[in-house]
């Protein structure tokens, strides 16, 4: 038999459990955004594709080896210039090749062909080897164009790495904010609550004042409205509480409605100065002038497309054409006698190459305007330095005046609340008290959240908002 009250008590047991696991600090938030969010894994791949460029960009320095297998029957007639017409052959031929950064490539080439004629002549063979060195000497000179493709490859790396820390920033900083919005509103439900008691007491103790003819009946009108007003002021903080809580699941893909977030995150003192930076440390504009330079890289390689293709090749080789394969073989090694040396010039003349002229000049425009945009961030940037600082400075005051104010409302509600037992003011004074003492305790807990995001937003600038969110704060 199944021990029906156990089993409901190990249920609710469990579920305590479950829901104390779930509570989560922002920097477990963050862990978790890092592992899910897609926005931060495209980016992280579009970086490792950077990465993998210029591996591929590299590996046309290594080594290379070639074979190549033909079969021919022809039953061509003779001409003055040939041995022989009418024939089949079988040809394989191995060549190892290797390239070099200075623009040169070095090839070993080995080929053997069998010969098999079919008019009255026997079967022969032929064994040839040759080395060929080739080297550019315009556009790949001395490694001109491959240096100039491997530094546009790695810049391009460099920007998709940026690209990822901005993607970072970003999220943690949408991500911190929204934290810090959920902590605040769980604040303000708080007091909405407690505010609710102490109506809900107010009207109670309003209904026995007019029961007993104290109080006139408009006053339980009044309570019970400004009740129902309360109520609702709570209802739109939930509401919002929830739509933040859906924006926090968008960014951590977690489902969100099983988090549980910490208290009291905003008790950290804000008003404490922050440390001073400088205009290198933003990481958008690292990656304005990382661009900038990737942009110049590419339009050098560009560039280079547009000069003559020149090259020199040499070969020296040696072949040997035997019946008897062995000999073949034996006799056509390199260092024989029966050799072969040669020494080409090739050259290749772009005209009109507009399509690389298109190119070249679409850069040069992407360049110009990242420029300006450089020029102008630098300008953003030292004026939101210089107004940083004041802004900080303003909201610590608002913020301690708010305090102030929550006090002496708390007072003056108390001191409203004993009078109006005594009947020396009616119920609206009463009221306005208690509206005025909700509205200071908001402003305590806005000016705070404001002072919090201007931190966030002062190291996210500084450069420094992933180690401060990690190492320096725990909320």
């Amino acid at each position: 038999m199944v021990n029906r009250p156990m089993l409901k008590k190990s249920l609710i047991i469990l579920l305590c459990l479950l829901s104390f696991a779930v509570e989560a600090s922002l920097r477990e938030l963050i862990k978790i955004s890092f592992k899910n969010n897609l926005s931060l894994q495209q980016s992280e791949v579009n970086q490792f594709s950077k990465k993998q460029d210029i591996l591929i960009l590299n590996s046309s320095l290594d080594l290379n080896l070639n074979f190549e297998t033909s079969f021919v029957d022809s039953n061509f007639e003779r001409d003055p210039f040939s041995l022989v017409s009418a024939n089949r052959t079988w040809s394989n031929q191995l060549t190892l090749s290797k390239s070099f950064e200075w623009g040169g490539e070095l090839s070993f080439r080995n080929q053997h062909r069998e010969l098999d004629p079919k008019f009255n002549l026997p079967k022969s063979y032929l064994f040839q080897q040759q080395l060929i060195y080739t080297q550019d000497l315009s556009r790949n000179f001395l490694g001109k164009s491959f240096k100039a493709d491997q530094k546009a490859v790695e810049l391009e790396s460099q920007v998709a790495a940026l690209e990822f820390t901005i993607e970072e920033k970003d999220q943690l900083l949408s991500l911190s904010k929204l934290y810090i919005e959920i902590v605040s509103l769980k604040e303000q439900i708080r007091l909405e609550e407690q505010s609710i008691e102490r109506l809900k007491k107010r009207l109670n103790y309003v209904i026995k004042q007019v029961r007993d003819g104290i109080r006139e009946k408009v006053d339980e009108y009044r309570a019970r409205e400004n009740l129902l007003a309360r109520e609702s002021a709570l209802r739109d903080v939930e509401h919002r509480y929830w739509q933040v809580k859906e924006q926090i699941g968008v960014i951590s893909v977690v489902n969100i409605s099983d988090v549980a977030f910490k208290d009291n995150s905003l008790n950290i003192d804000w008003t404490k100065p922050w440390d001073g930076w400088h205009l290198k440390d933003n990481v958008d504009r690292q990656l304005l002038l990382k661009r900038l330079d990737s942009l110049s890289a590419q339009s050098k390689a560009r560039a280079q497309e547009n000069n003559l293709d020149l090259k020199v090749v040499t070969s020296y080789g040696t072949n040997n054409w035997e019946v008897e394969r062995s000999n073949a073989i034996s006799g056509g090694y390199l260092g024989q006698d029966n050799d072969e040396k040669t020494i080409a010039l090739q050259l290749n003349i772009p005209f009109g190459n507009r399509a690389s002229d298109a190119e070249f000049q679409k850069i040069k425009a992407q360049k110009m305007m990242l420029e300006r945009y450089a020029r102008n961030w630098d300008n953003v940037l030292i004026n939101t330095a210089s107004t940083l600082g004041e802004r900080h400075k303003l909201l610590a005051y608002n913020l301690e005046n708010a305090k102030q104010r929550v006090t002496l409302a708390q007072k003056a509600l108390n001191s409203y609340t004993k009078l109006y037992a005594k009947g020396r003011v009616n119920l609206d004074q009463l009221i306005t008290a208690e509206e005025q003492l909700v509205a200071d305790q908001r402003l305590v807990i806005t000016s705070n959240v404001a002072l919090a995001n201007l931190t966030l937003d002062a190291q996210a600038i500084a450069g420094r908002l992933p180690n401060f969110l990690m190492s320096v704060i725990d909320l």
